[in-house]
């Protein structure tokens, strides 16, 4: 179980709701987004993803893309966690 005071996890930076970063969006000219297909949640194909880090199972490894509305759910999720 969870410290409820602190900072759950070791290196984690937990910021007010009020200051917390800017999700990611897809933007016009930015290049780290791509068009593909979004291996989170929804695994729609050909719209604008971002990789967020790299997949591995069983010693195999992919590079990992998500959309921007699957991002905003993990940052979502991820947040929720944290503060818990």
């Amino acid at each position: 179980m969870r410290k409820r005071h602190g900072l759950p996890l070791p290196g984690a930076v937990l910021y007010p709701a009020s200051s917390r970063p800017r999700p990611a969006r897809a933007a016009p000219g930015d290049d780290r987004w791509v068009r593909g297909m979004c291996w989170l949640y929804c695994r729609r194909t050909d719209l604008p993803v971002i990789w967020i880090g790299p997949a591995a199972f069983n010693g195999m490894h992919a590079p990992m893309h998500a959309c921007e509305t699957c991002v905003a759910e993990l940052e979502f999720m991820i947040w929720a966690y944290l503060t818990k």
